[in-house]
C-alpha cells in the first residue's frame, strides 16, 4: 500500500509541474503538447506485450525495475536544456508505467488474501486517492516558498525509489504456467507480434467466460470515456458559469478525491449487498450526478454533487478489481491487465481531445451525453453482473495437453503391472457380479 501511494503521489506531482514547465519554458505549442501525450503512447500502442513478460517472470521485479528506471527519468527532466530531450524523458516514463501498471495489478492477490478482496483494494484504492490529492499541493507549495520547479521532478524520482524500496516487502510471486504461450519460437519482431495478439486474445477470452467480467469491463471502457468527457465539461463550465470562482476546476477535482478516499473505505461495509447489486447501483447513481450538474443553482450543490460522484466512482472500482482478482486465475491475469490497460488509456484520450469541443458546443447537451454513455451500458448489461465466479477457469486455463512420448516410454514398469493388475481384478468383479 505504501508503494501504490509513493507511485502515485510522485505521478500526481508530475501530471502538475509538466505543464507548468512546458508552458514557461516553451509556451503552448504543439510540440510542447506532444511531450505531454507522449507518456501515454508507449501503453496504448505496444502494452498488450507485456502479458507474456508478467506471465514468465516475478511481476514484483518486473514492478521494481520500473520503478528504478522511472526515478532515472523522471530526475533527469529538470537538468534538461531542449524541448526534444523532455519528449525523450516523458516517453521512457510511458515505458515504465506500462510495465509498472499491470505488474501492479498482478501482484494484487500477494497482498490481499482469499475472502478479503473488497476490503483489501479498498485500502488500496485509499491509498491511491490520498495521493491524488496530496500531489497537486505539494506542487502549489514548492512554488510558494521559491524552491525551483523542477523539485518536484525529483521527488517523484524519489518517491519511485521508495516505491521500490517498499517492494521488497511483497512477497514474490513466482512464474506461472504459460497456459496462453504459442508453441512456436519467434524472436524479434515475430515475438512481439505474438505477445500482442496474445494478451488481446486471452482479454476476449476472459470476457467470454465469465459475465460479470464482460459486463464490467465493457462498460469500464465507456465509463473512462465519460469520466474524462464530464472532466472536460467541468473545464468549460468553470469559464461560464463559475467565471467567479477562483480555481473552479481544481476545488471539483479536490472534492471528487475526497468522496473517493470515502467510498473506498466505505465499500468493504456493505457485504451483504451482492457485488452485482452494487456494482449497477454506484454506476447509475454517478450517470445521475454527472447530468444533474449544468442545472445545479449553485457552488455548494455542485461540491455536494462531486462528493457523491467521487463516492460511487471508488466503490465502482474497488468492486471492479475485486472481482477480477476473485474470478480471473492468476496465470493469465497478466495478459488480461496488459491488453485492458491501454484500452482504457485510449479512452481517455479520446475524451481528452474531443471533451473540451463537445462541452463547448453546449453543457446541458455534454451532461447528457456523459450520463448516457455511462449510464446506458450498464442499463443493458445489467444481467450479467449477478451471475457467480467460475467459467473463466474452465475457458482459459484448463486446455488439454498432448501426451509426451518419452513420458510414456519412461514409466514405471511396476505402475504398468498394477495397472494390468488392477484391470484384471475389475473384470473379476464384473463376471462375479453377472
Amino acid at each position: 500500500m505504501v508503494s501504490i501511494f509513493a507511485v502515485e503521489l510522485g505521478t500526481s506531482m508530475t501530471a502538475v509541474a509538466l505543464p507548468l514547465l512546458l508552458i514557461r519554458d516553451y509556451g503552448t505549442t504543439l510540440a510542447a503538447g506532444l511531450a505531454l501525450a507522449l507518456r501515454l503512447v508507449p501503453n496504448i500502442a505496444v502494452g498488450p506485450i507485456v502479458g507474456r513478460l508478467l506471465a514468465r517472470r516475478d511481476p514484483r521485479r518486473v514492478a521494481m525495475l520500473s520503478s528504478l528506471l522511472s526515478a532515472l527519468f523522471a530526475a533527469n527532466i529538470p537538468v534538461c536544456e531542449a524541448l526534444w530531450q523532455i519528449q525523450l524523458l516523458t516517453f521512457g516514463i510511458g515505458l515504465t508505467a506500462m510495465l509498472a501498471g499491470p505488474a501492479r495489478f498482478v501482484l494484487r492477490p500477494a497482498v490481499v488474501s482469499e475472502g478479503d478482496e473488497r476490503r483489501g483494494n479498498g485500502l488500496l484504492m485509499a491509498a491511491e486517492r490520498v495521493s491524488t490529492l496530496s500531489g497537486p499541493p505539494l506542487v502549489g507549495t514548492i512554488i510558494a516558498v521559491g524552491w525551483p520547479l523542477g523539485t518536484a521532478f525529483l521527488l517523484e524520482a524519489a518517491s519511485a525509489l521508495v516505491a521500490l524500496i517498499m517492494m521488497l516487502r511483497v512477497p514474490p510471486l513466482p512464474p506461472t504456467e504459460d497456459e496462453e504461450a504459442e508453441p512456436t519460437q519467434a524472436k524479434g519482431r515475430r515475438a512481439l507480434m505474438a505477445a500482442y495478439v496474445t494478451s488481446t486474445r486471452t482479454l476476449l477470452r476472459v470476457i467470454s467466460g465469465d459475465a460479470f467480467i464482460r459486463g464490467a469491463t465493457l462498460t469500464s471502457f465507456s465509463y473512462v470515456l465519460a469520466v474524462t468527457l464530464g472532466r472536460m465539461m467541468l473545464v468549460v463550465m468553470g469559464a461560464r458559469q463559475y467565471s467567479g470562482v477562483s480555481g473552479f476546476y481544481g476545488w471539483m477535482l479536490a472534492v471528487v478525491g475526497i468522496g473517493g478516499l470515502c467510498g473506498s473505505l466505505l465499500t468493504a461495509r456493505f457485504r451483504k449487498v451482492s457485488s452485482g447489486a452494487l456494482y449497477v447501483a454506484v454506476m447509475l447513481i454517478e450517470a445521475v450526478g454527472w447530468l444533474s450538474l449544468p442545472w445545479l443553482p449553485n457552488l455548494s450543490a455542485a461540491l455536494a454533487v462531486m462528493v457523491v460522484i467521487g463516492i460511487m466512482e471508488s466503490a465502482g472500482y474497488v468492486l471492479y478489481y475485486a472481482e477480477v482478482q476473485i474470478r480471473i486465475p492468476r496465470a493469465v491475469m497478466g495478459y488480461f491487465y496488459a491488453a485492458f490497460i491501454p484500452v482504457v488509456d485510449g479512452c481517455v484520450f479520446l475524451g481528452s481531445t474531443f471533451g473540451a469541443r463537445l462541452a463547448d458546443a453546449s453543457l446541458s447537451a455534454a451532461s447528457v451525453l456523459v450520463a448516457s454513455v455511462m449510464g446506458v451500458p450498464m442499463l443493458l448489461t445489467a444481467r450479467w453482473y449477478f451471475t457467480p465466479p467460475g467459467g473463466i477457469g474452465q475457458t482459459v486455463v484448463a486446455r488439454p495437453r498432448e501426451r509426451d512420448p518419452r513420458q510414456e516410454r519412461e514409466r514405471d514398469p511396476q505402475q504398468e503391472v498394477a495397472t494390468v493388475h488392477e484391470g484384471k481384478l475389475d473384470e473379476g468383479a464384473k463376471s462375479e457380479g453377472a
